[in-house]
């Protein structure tokens, strides 16, 4: 399920019966706001780069972590896909071999790869509105994730907890709740929101429905 964008686009796509069954505007290229950062998960998960290694924080967004900490890659992939952190999704590209833009690029090749053909990714965390896709785009996408344990099992959480190095070297302990209201309801075994003025409400799921 995919709805993003002002006005609405939206698809519900049943996999098992491979039936549309129902769409609106969903050939239409919108901002997709911070479902950007399942793309920059899928790019650092593909890049098979060390999710231990604790990589330091940076970039110009806002988040929960402060420029400098030290935070494993796979502590930033939870707070990124569980809380939509902004600082976390631009950490992680910056901790990309060759740096940030480097980083944008792979992650556009990938989605050539993947045969994405109206999808654009300019920024790691969304914020950006140049940051578009379809909803067409994002049913294939998130059922192409599924093949990628480690964002199911993340971003299908209810809520965590962050554990990094602050810049005295103490170890900080962070509750997070996933930014998905409605996480609990179903068996969803990938979702992630985003909002942004130019985006609207975005919310994308894949559910496993009970038989």
């Amino acid at each position: 399920v995919q709805t993003c964008a002002l006005p609405i686009s939206l698809v519900l796509y049943n996999f098992t019966t491979a039936n549309l069954e129902s769409h609106l505007r969903h050939q239409e290229v919108v901002p997709i706001a911070s479902v950007t950062k399942l793309f920059t998960a899928a790019a650092i998960l593909e890049s098979d780069l060390n999710l231990d290694e604790k990589v330091k924080v940076q970039g110009k967004t806002t988040g929960r972590f402060n420029i400098g900490e030290l935070v494993s890659r796979r502590e930033l992939l939870k707070a990124m896909l569980i809380a939509s952190d902004n600082r976390a999704a631009d950490s992680l590209a910056h901790s990309y071999p060759g740096g940030y833009d480097a980083f944008i690029k792979y992650v556009n090749d990938y989605i050539g790869y993947v045969g994405l053909k109206n999808t654009e990714i300019v920024d790691a965390s969304g914020i950006n509105s140049g940051n578009k896709s379809t909803a067409e785009d994002l049913v294939n996408f998130v059922w192409f994730l599924r093949n990628y344990p480690l964002i199911r099992e993340i971003s299908s959480k209810a809520e965590d907890q962050l554990e990094f190095d602050n810049k005295k070297h103490k170890t900080v302990t962070l509750k997070i709740r996933n930014t998905n209201p409605d996480i609990s309801k179903y068996n969803i075994l990938i979702s992630k929101t985003g909002f942004t003025n130019a985006a609207g409400r975005c919310l994308v799921m894949l559910i496993e429905k009970e038989k």
